[in-house]
């Protein structure tokens, strides 16, 4: 059996600005198996560290 995941960005807005926050669900259980929150927009920042953390909550095999 295969697996999905799927991410998205909400913006957040806080006393100083806005956050951006990144996650990555599976989407066989709905679970958010990974998340970053930045500052900025860059994929450093967001999506690369989010799916890392996926990545070791959820080994690809």
């Amino acid at each position: 059996m295969g697996s999905a995941w799927v991410s998205d960005i909400t913006y957040i807005r806080a006393k100083k600005g806005w956050l951006c926050l990144t996650t990555v669900i599976d989407l066989g259980d709905r679970k958010i198996i990974g998340w970053a929150l930045s500052v900025t927009m860059r994929a450093a920042d967001t999506i690369i560290p989010a799916f890392k953390m996926a990545q070791s909550n959820r080994p690809i095999i």
